[in-house]
């Protein structure tokens, strides 16, 4: 049985339907039929809480993942995630395989670890010439550059490795950013990390998938105070704020990220993602979304009205 509700209510449900991407017939549908959520009730309207949105995300990745919703009606938040998890291991495991079969990423590590940094460069722009913008960052890009990371910390690299496949990595992402950009769409989408956060490369891969999908976008960069950030928000014009976070974030990232949650317009979306997003997740939901892959932020792009890049 779900717990009583213990925050207040915000959310009507128009702008639950646009928080979570589920229609307002769906959403009358799931609580009439299943008791999905139960939202309070006023002479007006139906207000929803925050621990409402974030049950409905839940269930509509779940439904996503070819769950039926009168079983998922049933189970707890909980029980919820834990089906999250399963169907991530398992996109995970599909893009392992896809990777392998995209050719010239051993030339690009050949090029990277010899310091090679005309050869990386021209390796990186024969691969994006290849695949599709997703591909390049999901298959190519963040996986070269976790293992460069990965292997320096073994002391099977350098640290001037890892320096020169972000600097070309930064290189062709700036480019594509800029390639993509059209001065004349509003922008939508804000992008920055926060203090204590340097690693920008794949936010800033984020930015530019957005851009590249017809989405105004506007790139703040990295290791930005909480406040310099949400006072950025209204003048943008953004409906979003697209927060990147890794493991390599201290506590600085916890209190700048409870600032953020705290102080953003509540008509404003928060996105988080990143390899040190899950760990911020009870900080971060039922407020926003936390992704744990770029296809998952790839199909909150496509609700927003971009197309697959």
């Amino acid at each position: 049985m779900r717990k009583a509700k213990e925050t207040a209510a915000h959310y009507p449900i128009r702008v639950v339907s646009r928080l979570t991407g589920i229609t307002i017939d769906t959403l009358r549908a799931w609580e009439r039929r299943h008791n999905a959520v139960t939202p309070v009730r006023d002479d007006r309207s139906r207000m929803y809480t925050d621990a409402d949105v974030a049950r409905l995300r839940l269930l509509r990745e779940a439904v996503e993942h070819g769950h039926s919703i009168g079983r998922l009606s049933r189970l707890g938040d909980e029980q919820l995630r834990r089906l999250g998890v399963t169907a991530k291991a398992a996109a995970v495991s599909t893009v392992e395989v896809a990777r392998q079969t995209i050719p010239g990423i051993e030339a690009l590590k050949a090029a990277l670890y010899s310091y090679n940094s005309v050869g990386v460069d021209q390796e990186i722009s024969r691969l994006a010439s290849m695949v599709r913008p997703l591909e390049l960052l999901q298959e190519v890009l963040m996986p070269v550059l976790a293992q460069v990371g990965d292997d320096w910390h073994r002391a099977r690299t350098r640290i001037a490795h890892e320096h020169l496949m972000s600097a070309a990595a930064r290189n062709i992402l700036g480019s594509f950013l800029r390639l993509h950009a059209r001065p004349t769409t509003p922008v939508r989408l804000l992008f920055a990390t926060v203090s204590g956060d340097r690693h920008e490369i794949g936010t800033l891969g984020a930015a530019m998938l957005a851009a590249s999908s017809g989405l105004g976008v506007a790139y703040l960069g990295p290791n930005l105070p909480a406040r310099d950030i949400l006072d950025s928000v209204k003048p943008a014009g953004a409906q979003v704020l697209v927060l990147g976070l890794t493991g390599a974030a201290g506590k600085t990232t916890g209190h700048e990220l409870q600032a953020v949650v705290r102080d953003l317009p509540r008509d404003v979306e928060l996105w988080v993602g990143g390899r040190g997003a899950e760990r911020q997740a009870s900080i971060v939901s039922p407020r926003g979304l936390v992704f744990g892959d770029y296809t998952a932020y790839q199909k909150e792009l496509v609700r927003l009205g971009g197309r697959v890049a």
